[in-house]
């Protein structure tokens, strides 16, 4: 996905191999281009990789080969949540997010293509991941790759993100929540943190 940013492919895999080791849960390096302690001990503010998921996307800054620009490319695009099983739901990703079906269906879906599926996208959502997979723009996509996109693709959320501007006697406040969904009518709330998200 970073690549389809206007990204160089070497940066573009730096940086993806370098979040992988950061999050992953060992210590070494596995990949060719990844970077774990040793990179992020030399730097003027020493610190070790987090070895674990992210609890909140802003961690992606220090990942090597990140700059802001990028990062605040990224950050719509992108979540910490507190599940491993990667999750996306069609029936709420904006046109804006478009690169991440790009992504998902490369090489089979181009830029305009994607977007114009979000474009024809019903107004109450799609029913089931199958009634989006079998759209006309998709007809070309194997059969293989949309099985394993069944297990990545979802038409419903169970957490939310809560944005809350407050004034109290003329003090403003931002709060912002992570919610989840723990039964039909049962919500909790994960966290609060007060002031912008970075």
């Amino acid at each position: 996905m970073i690549s389809r940013l206007d990204v160089p492919a070497y940066r573009a895999e730096l940086i993806a191999e370098s979040l992988w080791e950061f999050i992953d849960e060992d210590r070494s390096v596995q990949t060719r281009l990844g970077r774990e302690d040793s990179e992020y001990l030399a730097r003027s503010v020493p610190f070790y990789a987090a070895n674990q998921p992210l609890a909140d996307i802003s961690e992606m800054r220090v990942v090597q080969g990140m700059d802001d620009g990028l990062y605040q490319k990224l950050k719509p695009l992108v979540c910490a949540l507190p599940m491993t099983r990667q999750q996306i739901n069609i029936n709420t990703l904006d046109v804006t997010q478009s690169v991440l079906l790009e992504a998902l269906f490369d090489p089979w879906l181009s830029p305009v293509q994607a977007r114009a599926l979000l474009q024809q996208r019903p107004a109450k959502g799609w029913e089931d991941v199958d009634q989006f997979l079998a759209q006309p723009l998709l007809a070309d996509v194997d059969e293989r790759t949309k099985k394993q996109l069944k297990t990545v693709l979802s038409v419903d959320s169970n957490y939310f993100w809560l944005r809350s501007d407050i004034t109290v006697n003329e003090i403003e406040l931002t709060m912002n929540s992570l919610i989840v969904r723990m039964g039909p009518q049962h919500f909790s709330v994960l966290w609060h943190q007060t002031g912008e998200s970075e």
